[in-house]
């Protein structure tokens, strides 16, 4: 006689599923971790990407600033040297003997000093016989046809009597020019002034006082 089974412990149709949904959630954990993690990862990546990129920029900015700069500096250094060496050209340079507007002798003595104004009677009797150079002198008047007076005003003032062929000076000696020339001091007696044409109205007596005057020859002579 068989014996009735007890009822099955196991009900029918049912499965154990507390491992399985312990695993997934698991995995769901895990998942969103890594997925945190990755985002995190690329917006680390981004940002230094960006930093990267800001300092590369502003790297360029300064190179291109300093490069300007440097250039402005060498435009401007050129446009001076070039401003300079113009002036120098344009400029026309004295004669040996010194300053625009002095006569000096061979032993250095101003006769015709334009920082020192003074009466040239005492200086062209100290070098009588030396030769003299001119410099861009004035030519205040010119009242005889070989001969004219230079200088800064009438109380300074040197008489210069050509010499030579006439027709030898390259250009007519007019009242305003300035002149360069090189002569020799020479002594002369109270009748010169009326023997080279010079009356009292142009200078007569100072000519006689001064007891001197400037040899130049012709071809010595040029305009400034």
């Amino acid at each position: 006689m068989s014996t009735p089974s007890g009822p099955d412990p196991t009900p029918r149709g049912a499965t154990s599923v507390g491992p399985e949904r312990s695993n997934r959630k698991r995995l769901l954990v895990l998942g969103a971790v890594l997925l945190v993690a990755l985002i995190a990862l690329l917006l680390l990546l981004s940002r230094c990407g960006n930093d990267d990129e800001d300092a590369a920029s502003g790297s360029a900015a300064s190179t291109s600033s300093s490069s300007g700069a440097s250039s402005s500096s060498g435009a401007s250094s050129s446009s001076s040297a070039i401003g300079s060496a113009s002036g120098t050209a344009g400029s026309s340079a004295p004669a040996a003997g010194g300053a625009p507007s002095s006569i000096v002798a061979d032993d250095g003595t101003a006769v015709l000093d334009p920082a020192a104004p003074a009466d040239p009677t005492a200086a062209l009797a100290g070098v009588s016989g030396q030769g003299v150079t001119g410099s861009a002198v004035q030519v205040l008047s010119v009242p005889a046809d070989e001969g004219f007076w230079v200088g800064t005003s009438d109380t300074q003032r040197v008489w210069v009597q050509l010499t030579g062929t006439a027709g030898e000076s390259p250009y007519q000696v007019r009242q305003g020019d300035r002149v360069d020339f090189t002569g020799t001091v020479v002594a002369h007696d109270p009748g010169f002034a009326a023997t080279v044409g010079v009356d009292d109205a142009e200078g007569a007596a100072q000519l006689t006082a001064q007891a001197q005057h400037i040899e130049v020859d012709r071809a010595a002579l040029a305009l400034s």
